[in-house]
């Protein structure tokens, strides 16, 4: 919807020198975005006047009218449309802004947004009976800085570069009444907070009580760190009893059927016992794939019937000899493969040693359940027993009531 308007000819005063002046110099068109009417967005194309000054001591020679309660210098939109865009400015900001904008049939980008904000003059506000101070980091580890607030109304208050104790003084002094200055741990804002305020009684903000009391509860779980694994060790002992002794089993089966259930024995001990599928590969040495897939088996014959055909080898018709060398206590491959090849044998070492291996390993060390970090007793103790999982409640020491809640 266009509408098309144009300003009265009446006398107008001067923005410098109010002197009043009905002289035109020229006339121009000016294009107003107003709020739209009937869901239909509204463009005012408003003809304004430029009239000339005619105080001769006045600096200005010309000026534009402006039309009050409609145009404001240097200005596209209406006041009405532009208390708008800084209502959505303020709510969103950036590009939601601007999209909330378009539904509303004002169309801006996301910096036209930005600069409706930063445009706004800061709030008023009046020295607060108990003062917030904190600081921030523009460039952490580099620049910071220091925010002020209404600890009673949330308002921020201003801000201040640098953290230091001449800094916060000195805003003091320039705003005295505060009663009471909530502020964190730091030494340089109670000296600032000292000398600045020096009647004000000066507290720990909640926070920071509960981030220090944090903390110092670490820093004493971690000087007892050793207590931790030493009752982990006492609590899994019975788990030792998961060793398996395959010795028996490697009488009547063959290496590789007695190493599947070997493997399958003691993936799924340290799979009850809590361990993860790649902490066991790291253990055993072993593939991932290897070790989900035996995890996934729920017997070991599941494996044995997916396993492959063995091909024939070299080392078949020597197997007896092994066997029974082995059986005497003559354990030595590499003499072991210098007979072998005495008797005729031209296959590799390597085969004989795989062909052993599962002889040599006769019981299998289970890693016990990992103690609990410094970070999860921390956690146990701080946080309020409502909040932990059941079984972090029975396995926790006594958890004490977080002060946020």
């Amino acid at each position: 919807m266009r509408l098309v308007a144009r300003t009265r000819e009446t006398e107008v005063a001067c923005p410098d020198c109010a002197a009043l002046s009905s002289r035109v110099h020229s006339t121009y068109e000016s294009c107003l975005a107003d709020t739209p009417v009937g869901d239909r967005p509204v463009l005012i194309k408003l003809t304004v006047r430029r009239l000339y000054c005619e105080n001769a001591r006045c600096g200005r020679r010309t000026f534009a009218e402006q039309v009050e309660g409609l145009t404001v210098r240097y200005s596209r939109r209406t006041p009405a449309a532009r208390r708008v865009l800084e209502a959505v400015a303020v709510a969103l900001a950036g590009r939601a802004g601007s999209r909330l904008a378009a539904a509303l049939h004002i169309r801006v980008s996301r910096t036209t947004v930005l600069r409706a904000v930063m445009a706004l003059p800061d709030p008023a506000w009046i020295v607060p009976r108990v003062l917030g101070v904190d600081d921030f980091a523009t460039r952490r580890g580099q620049h910071y800085g220091t925010v002020l607030i209404d600890c009673e109304t949330g308002q921020p208050l201003d801000l201040l570069h640098g953290r230091d104790a001449a800094t916060l003084a000195g805003w003091l002094r320039k705003h005295p009444g505060s009663h009471i200055i909530c502020r964190d741990r730091a030494g340089s804002y109670a000296e600032g907070a000292r000398t600045g305020a020096p009647n004000a009684v000066q507290v720990a903000d909640r926070f920071h009580l509960w981030q220090n009391l944090g903390t110092a509860v670490e820093r004493n779980v971690s000087r007892h760190n050793n207590c931790l694994k030493a009752a982990a060790v006492t609590t899994d002992a019975p788990a030792s009893d998961a060793v398996v002794d395959v010795a028996d089993v490697e009488k009547e089966m063959s290496p590789i059927e007695a190493r599947i259930r070997e493997r399958h024995a003691i993936v799924h001990a340290l799979l009850a016992q809590r361990h993860g599928i790649r902490e066991i590969a790291r253990e055993l040495h072993m593939g991932g794939n290897t070790v989900r897939r035996t995890a996934h088996a729920a017997s070991p014959e599941e494996l044995l019937s997916k396993r492959r055909q063995a091909r024939p080898s070299q080392l078949d018709p020597y197997k007896p000899h092994l066997d029974k060398r082995w059986a005497e206590g003559f354990t030595n491959a590499i003499q072991l493969y210098a007979e072998l090849q005495e008797l005729g044998y031209r296959g590799s070492y390597q085969t004989i040693s795989d062909y052993l291996r599962p002889r040599r390993r006769r019981r299998i060390r289970v890693v016990t359940p990992a103690p609990p970090s410094v970070r999860q007793a921390t956690g146990w103790m701080m946080r309020h027993p409502e909040h932990l999982g059941d079984d972090k409640a029975d396995s926790s020491p006594t958890s004490s009531p977080s002060a946020r809640s």
